[in-house]
């Protein structure tokens, strides 16, 4: 089954912040808001979209100068085909990964909505907290310490406004008052971050 393939093919992407547990939360994720909101949605274009839409950023697929959605857009056509996916459905594929970065205007269709702020919860709460720290040193969204805080502090404040769906712009209350919380508690022992 095309599903089997897609993650037997993906497991080899390993990267602390964007890896398969970020590929299974975000599908998850989006499957659970459509829930919420009471949208039909397709899973299997969903499904496809999360397990895919990072791949641009790995080798050997990775392209400098290239925004890593793009890059995976233009890749999923390939692998989908290579797996058996229906390739009828390809087209809504590409529109939600084109259309998952939180700095993105997703196109309105209810899947590319709903995985677009699927992934920019992503980036808050908790597992946002994490995974920007996991990429401390690796990656240059976060070349320090310092920076990697920095970012948090700019995400809480920027990404709640990045949300479309009532649903998860609830979520993100919740997530940007526990990012708001590590930064408190984080500066209380830092001396203001002056001994970060």
């Amino acid at each position: 089954m095309w599903k089997q393939e897609i993650l037997s093919f993906v497991e080899k992407f390993e990267h602390p912040a964007w890896g398969v547990s970020h590929f299974k939360r975000v599908y998850e994720l989006s499957l659970h808001l459509a829930e919420l909101q009471g949208m039909k949605v397709d899973e299997e274009c969903l499904f496809a979209a999360a397990y895919l839409h990072d791949i641009g950023a790995f080798e050997p697929y990775k392209q400098s100068g290239v925004d890593h959605a793009e890059r995976s857009a233009l890749i999923a056509d390939e692998i989908l085909a290579s797996v058996g996916f229906p390739m009828e459905k390809t087209p809504l594929v590409k529109e939600i990964i084109r259309g998952h970065m939180f700095y993105v205007d997703p196109v309105d269709r209810n899947e590319v909505i709903l995985f677009h702020d699927a992934d920019t919860l992503e980036f808050m709460g908790w597992v946002g907290i994490a995974r920007l720290l996991s990429i401390v040193g690796l990656d240059d969204w976060t070349p320090d310490l310092a920076s990697a805080v920095k970012l948090i502090e700019r995400f809480s404040r920027e990404l709640p406004d990045r949300l479309y769906t009532p649903q998860a712009k609830e979520m993100g209350q919740t997530r940007q008052a526990e990012m708001l919380i590590f930064l408190t508690g984080l500066s209380d022992e830092t001396s203001g971050l002056e001994t970060l």
